[in-house]
């Protein structure tokens, strides 16, 4: 699994404030778990890392509590709905024209994931489709027409190789 540095920041003024999370071996075990298995019982957990049930309840609702763990959801396959195209996208554009771009693919059924990089990169968009024809509609029906969108790069996903689902 993934090693986190586990971090809450807080925008004020411009500036970051930066706590760390204090986290032990316990934890990590508990975390690493829960990723996993995000429906592993706490009775099945606490055996594992040799702790009580209530103190591995205790623990999962301080992470949560302190934004470690952001909430337990449902991740899908999207091969096993149809979507047989994976693509990564790059949108540059300028920094006020991005936030408008972000705002509206945030809303597209197609784009399962969406950041804002640093520096000239713009944003990157991960894109998920049933076909190459409905990739090139996405992106010229959709895509193209969102005010502010520049330059786009399309990479096609042939394998994933890591992921943390």
């Amino acid at each position: 699994m993934y090693e986190y540095a586990h971090l809450h920041v807080k925008f004020q003024n411009g500036t970051i404030e930066v706590d760390l999370v204090d986290l032990d071996e316990t934890d990590k075990k508990i975390i690493s778990l829960l990723q996993q298995d995000g429906r592993m019982s706490f009775s099945d957990i606490a055996v594992v890392v040799g702790k009580t049930e209530v103190t591995v309840r205790r623990r999962v609702r301080r992470l949560r509590k302190e934004g470690v763990i952001k909430r337990f959801t449902v991740v899908l396959d999207p091969l096993k709905m149809g979507r047989q195209i994976c693509a990564m996208i790059r949108v540059k554009a300028m920094m006020k024209q991005a936030t408008i771009i972000a705002e509206t693919v945030r809303n597209y059924d197609e784009v399962d994931e969406a950041y804002f990089l640093d520096g000239a990169c713009g944003l990157m968009l991960k894109v998920t489709v049933n076909d190459l024809g409905q990739l090139r509609d996405f992106l010229e029906r959709r895509l193209g027409k969102v005010p502010g969108v520049g330059e786009v790069e399309t990479c096609i996903v042939l394998e994933t190789v890591k992921s943390p689902f």
